[in-house]
C-alpha cells in the first residue's frame, strides 16, 4: 500500500486521497456518516481498507462492513485476549455433535467455540444450514467447511464484541448476494408446551455429554430468539430427564425463556 493510502494515529478521518481511492473501490455512493464509520472500524482493527482486508459494500441502500474469516481471527489474536478456539462439530436431525462431517447431506447446524484469554469454558456460537447456506459452487463442494466458518465468526464476534461488533464476514453475508437453496428440515411449529400427561423419558446411557451440551446452549441464550433456537433444534429430545435429577430440559428451557417473556405459558396438551 502507498504511503500515502496508509491510516495515521493522528487521523480522526480519511485524507482526500484516501477518499479519492475508496470511491474506485467501489464506495462512491457513501455519504459521509458511512465513511466516518467504515474509517472508525479500519482504524480500531487495523485491517487494510486498501488491500482489501476489511471493505464496504452496498447492499439494497444500506452498506456492510465486511472482512474475510482470516481478518477476524487477526482481530482477535491482536487483541491480547484470544485464548484459541475449539475444533469445529457438526450435528444433522439427531442433535449429536460430531467431529467430522462424513454424510453425503450437509449438515443442519455447525458449531465453535473461541477461548477468551485465562478462562476454561469457551464462547459457543451455533450456525444452522437453514440461515446461511447459499447455491454457490463453494457450498455444495465443501458444506461443512462453509457452514463452520460461519459458526467460527458468530463465536468470535460474540468473545470479542467490542473489536468485532458491526463487522461480518463474507461468508455470513453471502446469502445477501445469492439466491438461498431450500431449507434441509422443514421448520418446526414454536410451541412452549409441556405435557403432565406422558411418563418422562429416561436419558440413554452414556448421553451425559449431550444433555450437558444442551443445558449448556439453553443456559447461554441471550434472547427469546436464542430460546427458539435451540427449540428447533432440540424438540424431540427436551422432554429427556437429564441424567442424575429429575429434571427435564423442556422446562429448564421454559424458565429460561421466563427471563426474556414472563407471558410465554406452560401449557399442558
Amino acid at each position: 500500500m502507498s504511503t500515502s493510502l496508509a491510516i495515521k494515529s493522528e487521523q480522526s478521518y480519511w485524507s482526500d486521497k484516501q477518499i479519492a481511492a475508496l470511491k474506485q473501490l467501489g464506495l462512491s455512493n457513501a455519504n459521509p456518516a458511512d465513511l466516518a464509520v467504515f474509517f472508525h472500524q479500519a482504524q480500531k482493527t487495523g485491517l487494510d481498507p486498501f488491500a482489501r482486508q476489511i471493505y464496504m459494500i452496498e447492499r439494497g441502500g444500506r452498506f456492510t462492513i465486511q472482512t474475510s474469516i482470516d481478518g477476524f481471527r487477526i482481530i482477535a489474536q491482536r487483541s491480547g485476549n484470544y485464548g484459541g478456539q475449539t475444533s469445529a462439530e457438526w450435528c444433522g436431525d439427531d442433535g449429536v455433535w460430531k467431529d467430522v462431517w462424513l454424510e453425503k447431506t450437509p449438515p443442519l447446524a455447525a458449531r465453535v467455540g473461541v477461548y477468551y484469554k485465562d478462562t476454561t469454558n469457551p464462547t459457543y456460537a451455533v450456525a444452522k444450514w437453514d440461515s446461511y447456506a447459499q447455491s454457490s459452487p463453494i457450498w455444495k463442494k465443501m458444506p461443512d467447511l462453509m457452514l463452520a466458518k460461519c459458526a467460527e465468526a458468530l463465536a468470535l464476534r460474540k468473545a470479542f464484541p467490542i473489536d468485532l461488533s458491526g463487522i461480518y464476514t463474507d461468508d455470513e453475508m453471502a446469502q445477501a448476494d445469492n439466491t438461498p437453496i431450500e431449507p434441509r428440515v422443514k421448520p418446526a411449529k414454536i410451541e412452549l408446551v409441556t405435557n403432565s400427561d406422558v411418563p418422562l423419558k429416561q436419558p440413554l446411557p452414556d448421553d451425559s455429554l449431550i444433555w450437558q451440551d444442551i443445558e449448556a446452549e439453553i443456559q447461554a441464550a441471550d434472547s427469546l430468539q436464542s430460546i427458539r433456537d435451540v427449540w428447533n433444534m432440540r424438540n424431540a429430545i427436551l422432554d429427556n430427564v437429564i441424567p442424575g435429577t429429575s429434571t427435564t430440559l423442556r422446562t429448564i428451557l421454559l424458565e429460561k425463556a421466563k427471563q426474556f417473556d414472563g407471558n410465554v405459558a406452560t401449557a399442558s396438551r
